[in-house]
């Protein structure tokens, strides 16, 4: 009776230890996640910060284009004109392509050295995150496969001996514990698919100085 305690006292902790190296794990995705986010949240206010500087730039812009607009218009209305009483003249006219002219190009604003130091400041805190979550990805993998061998071990044990016990319980833990013996190397195989420990968008990358 005392090596059917022991077995199930081994399985739960072996469970427990499974389940809590997927929320572990899961919690330093999270982690990575928030600097990601946090990366993005510099460059939203930066751009609202733009954004706003920009408005009279906007406002120029938006004149220019209505005055083209007009130019574009008046010749439709002419052209449009002509056709409907000189067909002849308009075949004439469109064989000479009218081409407004074009507005110049918007320079691009480039960040500053503030902004500039502080995505380089969250670039080298994501790498190191991630250099962690990596290095604690494989101590948890073996402690995990620990876990899931004497949790696997466990219930089968029951299975086999506990005849007083509830086997289709048994059967049932068996079954889920699959869940979580895959759930680190799941995690991190999902994780990795869904861009979580990809660096952000738009992160510039170090270079050496005087480059």
């Amino acid at each position: 009776m005392s090596s059917i305690k022991i077995a199930k006292f081994i399985t739960i902790i072996s469970f427990l230890v499974l389940l809590f190296s997927t929320y572990f794990l899961r919690s330093k995705v999270l982690e990575l996640n928030t600097i990601r986010m946090s990366s993005q949240n510099v460059m939203a206010e930066e751009n609202e910060k733009s954004l706003n500087d920009s408005l009279p730039q906007r406002t120029k812009e938006y004149e220019s284009k209505l005055k083209q607009y007009e130019i574009q218009k008046k010749h439709y209305d002419e052209m449009l004109d002509l056709y409907q009483s000189d067909y002849e003249e308009y075949v004439k006219r469109i064989k000479d392509k009218f081409v407004p002219p074009r507005m110049p190009p918007n320079p691009v604003k480039p960040l500053s050295p503030e902004i500039s130091d502080e995505m380089q400041k969250i670039s080298i805190e994501f790498r190191k995150k991630q250099s962690h979550y990596f290095e604690s990805t494989s101590k948890m993998n073996w402690v995990s496969c620990v876990a899931a061998l004497t949790l696997v071990g466990g219930l089968l044990y029951l299975l086999l001996f506990d005849l007083q016990g509830k086997r289709l319980f048994y059967m049932v833990l068996l079954v889920l514990s699959f869940i979580f013996m895959i759930g680190p190397s799941f995690h991190s195989l999902m994780s990795a698919l869904a861009g979580f420990l990809q660096a952000p968008h738009g992160m510039p990358m170090m270079h050496p100085s005087g480059f």
